[in-house]
């Protein structure tokens, strides 16, 4: 059973003194009381821009239809979100241009001050998550029906820092700060971007199990970056429920995850090792009895994004920990160390079909710290299970965290400042909350 929002207030108390300091409710709309959204405008900006993910029936408020002839120009400068879209509305295809904001609320466009501005005068389009209050001289197109009617949609698939944003340059607002204080509040905010995870979670489970919910996060932290899209329709599709139900070992569980997956071969290789087609013809002989409900939803090649990825790292090995962790779940939860220990499996000494290799994990450490701290302490404290914030396991450093801290503390800063797991976190948050939303100028009044 979830928790209620309050609760989670509780399990990071922290999170209130980072968002608190944010002046504008436009970071942070999840905290309005009358509907919840724990994601970013910077989300439905990304989802607009993207036509694999923007739903394709599309209306307005009144109803009319709306397709999408020109999504607009993403605009970096003041102004609109979408410069020049071209829509047509209707039955009868009216073919309206113009500029393109972007709210959650409808009520942003008030609340950001977009009227009488100049830079929005050419505005026709307000696209919104939640129904409401339309602007006059506005089409509103509200798109929460929609993407709830789209069961292969998540707006955690979306990778928000794969889009247009430029790095704003500034006079390093956080350098004259006290060291610890800096720390302090990076954590808080590690915390907030914690909460807001375990705050998804919650709404998760208000139609889905928990144990379902943490299927598909699992499986979309195995499929990374790249392919965490199929990996998260594949828990769909066949959810964990049903794949205990149909099989009674992981190679049973791994044979399902394979065949609907669409990455199971349909001829052996001369290549492959002897193991290689002994385990295949096992997978064979397992998925083709499947009923033909399952064969008729099979992903196809092309929902996959295989350029470039490492044979230790493919979907096909990658399913083996799936196949794994679905008969551990809720016990990845208290026993996190399962993530790396696999029992032995075709997978853990094979690195392709054709190449045997030494004993491996199927799941690095780097890969399991990151699971530990995106997911399963955000499932546990949406679940009202304990957690130590002060123990969470550190992950390597990436882009975003050097670009912010560099952004913030300057290029001679010391790394002393971020040394925790929760702070490194925090300038992720950061980095969505202010560096790629050009709010810099708001942090000098938070400390």
């Amino acid at each position: 059973m979830s928790l209620s929002f309050q609760t989670l207030e509780t399990a990071f108390p922290r999170s209130a003194l980072y968002r608190n300091g944010n002046a504008a409710d436009a970071v942070h709309e999840s905290a309005l009381p009358f509907s919840r959204f724990p994601w970013r405008e910077r989300h439905l900006q990304c989802l607009w821009a993207d036509p694999r993910n923007r739903p394709a029936q599309l209306k307005t408020s009144d109803g009319e239809p709306v397709r999408v002839e020109h999504p607009g120009s993403w605009n970096l400068e003041p102004g609109p979100d979408f410069l020049n879209a071209a829509l047509l509305i209707g039955k009868e295809k009216r073919r309206i241009t113009g500029d393109l904001e972007i709210h959650i609320h409808p009520n942003g466009w008030k609340q950001h001050g977009h009227a009488g501005d100049p830079n929005f005068e050419n505005t026709r389009f307000h696209v919104v998550y939640f129904q409401g209050l339309e602007i006059p001289g506005l089409i509103q197109i509200p798109l929460q029906e929609t993407l709830a009617a789209a069961p292969d949609f998540s707006f955690d698939n979306i990778d928000t820092a794969a889009f247009p944003y430029s790095i704003p340059a500034g006079d390093f607002p956080l350098l004259g700060i006290d060291p610890d204080r800096k720390t302090e509040f990076l954590e808080a905010a590690g915390e907030e971007r914690l909460r807001l995870k375990a705050e998804r979670l919650t709404l998760a489970m208000q139609s889905k199990e928990p144990e379902q919910v943490l299927w598909e996060e699992l499986l979309a932290a195995l499929g990374y970056k790249n392919n965490k899209a199929p990996f998260r329709k594949l828990a769909a599709l066949l959810p964990h429920a049903r794949l205990r139900a149909l099989s009674s070992t992981p190679d049973e569980a791994y044979a399902l995850l394979l065949g609907l997956s669409g990455l199971l071969p349909k001829n052996i290789n001369p290549e492959w090792t002897a193991e290689s087609k002994t385990f295949i013809r096992s997978v064979w002989d397992f998925w083709w009895k499947q009923a033909d409900e399952l064969h008729e939803r099979t992903l196809g090649k092309s929902d996959w994004n295989l350029a470039g990825i490492r044979p230790a790292n493919h979907p096909v090995r990658r399913l083996m920990a799936a196949a794994i962790y679905s008969f551990q779940t809720l016990e990845l939860c208290n026993h996190s160390t399962h993530l790396t220990q696999f029992a032995s499996n075709h997978w853990n000494t094979h690195i392709s079909w054709k190449t045997p290799c030494k004993p491996t994990a199927l799941v690095g450490q780097a890969r399991a710290n990151a699971i530990i701290t995106n997911i399963l302490i955000p499932f546990r404290a949406a679940t009202g299970r304990q957690i130590d914030l002060g123990k969470l396991p550190p992950e390597p450093g990436n882009a975003i965290i050097r670009q912010t801290a560099f952004t913030l503390f300057s290029p001679d800063h010391s790394q002393k400042v971020y040394q925790s797991a929760l702070a490194r976190q925090g300038l992720i948050q950061i980095f969505h909350d202010y560096v790629i939303t050009h709010r810099l100028d708001e942090l000098k009044n938070l400390l």
